[in-house]
């Protein structure tokens, strides 16, 4: 029996992923973004995640990898330029709220979750995990064996939703039942099958 749903923020709840910064990066500098991308999803961006490096540093990392000089990252302004909130899903927490417990798991760093926080209705959330906050990201085992945990549920109890198989894999390997995300329509085909 489901008793807690829950999300992903970035490309679920937030409409903007990395890639949409990668991009602009990518564009802004001349660089492909194969090059941004692969440089950014690396050791520095799971520290800055985990709560273990400051966002300041982080920039000063990147930009010495890609040796950009005199171009500022703008890896939280872009971030607070371009995420939209996800209509069609926050209405869909505010509905599932009602009836069952719902959080959210997010790999996300201080300076972007401190904006998101400020977007995003709280209220329709009675759990929030944040990694850089609980020093662990999906698809590591920590961060999933904290949130389950902390809402005292049994993780078949709960149904996980991610726009990223490796996160939603992560999930199931637990025995939490988890969904891809793609959109507001496919998603409520898959909460009807498991009888949310």
């Amino acid at each position: 029996m489901i008793k807690a749903v829950i999300f992903d923020l970035g490309a679920v709840v937030v409409d903007f992923t990395n890639q949409d910064y990668y991009a602009q990066l990518a564009k802004k500098t001349g660089l492909k973004f194969r090059t941004v991308e692969k440089t950014f999803d690396g050791m520095e961006l799971d520290l800055m995640e985990k709560g273990r490096m400051k966002l300041g540093t982080f920039e000063k990392k990147m930009a010495e990898k890609l040796n950009i000089k005199g171009i500022g990252l703008g890896w939280c302004d872009f971030f607070v330029e371009n995420a939209k909130i996800n209509f069609d899903v926050q209405e869909l927490v505010g509905m599932l709220h009602k009836e069952y417990i719902t959080a959210f798991i997010s790999n996300v760093d201080k300076s972007r979750y401190i904006y998101t926080r400020k977007m995003i209705n709280l209220d329709f959330f009675d759990y929030k995990f944040a990694s850089c906050y609980i020093g662990s990201r999906k698809p590591e085992r920590k961060i999933y064996d904290f949130a389950i945990k902390r809402m005292g549920i049994a993780y078949e109890n709960a149904v996980f939703i991610d726009d990223l198989q490796e996160n939603v894999d992560g999930a199931k390997k637990l025995g939490i039942k988890a969904i891809r995300f793609e959109n507001r329509r496919k998603l409520d085909k898959e909460l009807y099958k498991l009888g949310l």
